[in-house]
């Protein structure tokens, strides 16, 4: 599981947690000269978004927000990956 850290349409930073998996290429024939398989392309599966904030005493929380939130992470975290 990878991580990285993006901003919010609201401007707060946030941790996303991922799974990246790189796609596969076309394939036109196997080595064998069979007809190949048609590849697929690289996907994102986000699994937490972590927002740092303090409780009512200061102290420093992490709160997995995911499910408040209706932003695609996946977009920036593949263009991340196409870099």
């Amino acid at each position: 599981m990878s991580e990285i850290e993006l901003n919010t349409d609201s401007g707060e930073t946030v941790t996303v947690q991922y799974s990246y998996d790189p796609g596969e290429p076309d394939q036109w024939y196997d080595s064998n000269g069979d007809p190949g398989t048609p590849g697929y392309g690289p996907t994102v599966e986000v699994h937490r978004v972590w927002y740092n904030a303090k409780d009512r005493l200061g102290n420093p929380v992490s709160v997995d927000v995911q499910d408040l939130l209706e932003e695609d992470f996946e977009e920036p975290i593949l263009e991340y990956h196409e870099q």
